[in-house]
């Protein structure tokens, strides 16, 4: 199925089908094996970092949570949660998922089961979650196939290349809503063209 997928998009994005051709095939998403609301403090971490930046705040999280023996990271303090190396804000954004959800890991199970704008806007709810760490958790850790994280800035990096190679005089409008059903694996195959070098502004 996965590759029936890559063949949809080089159907609807025949300008790019040499590109996709290049790229690893991406696999079906599924569910991240993580509790939504751990999801969200991971996403929230990661919030305007670097990978590896996020990645050693989220751990010293972890450790924090463990030490404390919370079956969360939502669940940590304010002061916990700035001294893992969040920001104010971040740790806010985190506080207040405690007191909307409590301690149960399962709360927002129920997103699972709704379709992508309900879904971008229950996670918009939150405070300190905009439409970019919506996207993020929808794709990502629900395992939705048709979110497109428009307003991810690699994403926007990959859309303007494309324009400038597609486009003469004038860049040609690019359509993610072409991809549907499937526009989480177009932000997929775009993120790995990136990545790999295979899209790129030469």
């Amino acid at each position: 199925m996965s590759i029936k997928i890559k063949r949809h998009l080089q159907a609807r994005y025949p300008e790019l089908s040499d590109v996709l051709e290049r790229v690893k095939t991406v696999p079906r998403l599924k569910p991240r094996d993580m509790p939504l609301p751990e999801a969200l403090v991971r996403v929230v971490t990661g919030q305007m970092l670097s990978a590896q930046a996020a990645q050693t705040i989220y751990e010293r999280v972890r450790g924090a949570t463990v030490a404390q023996g919370l079956p969360g990271g939502w669940l940590l303090d304010h002061d916990s949660l700035r001294a893992c190396g969040l920001s104010g804000a971040k740790a806010r954004t985190i506080c207040e998922i405690a007191i909307r959800i409590g301690a149960n890991p399962e709360a927002l199970d129920h997103w699972y089961a709704l379709p992508p704008d309900e879904l971008i806007e229950q996670i918009r709810q939150h405070r300190g979650m905009g439409a970019w760490t919506a996207s993020i958790i929808a794709l990502f850790y629900v395992g939705h196939e048709d979110i497109f994280p428009a307003a991810d800035g690699s994403i926007q990096r990959a859309i303007a290349i494309i324009q400038a190679h597609t486009g003469k005089r004038k860049p040609r409008p690019f359509d993610p809503d072409k991809a549907a059903p499937y526009r989480s694996y177009l932000a997929m195959y775009l993120w790995r063209a990136l990545d790999t070098g295979v899209l790129k502004t030469s």
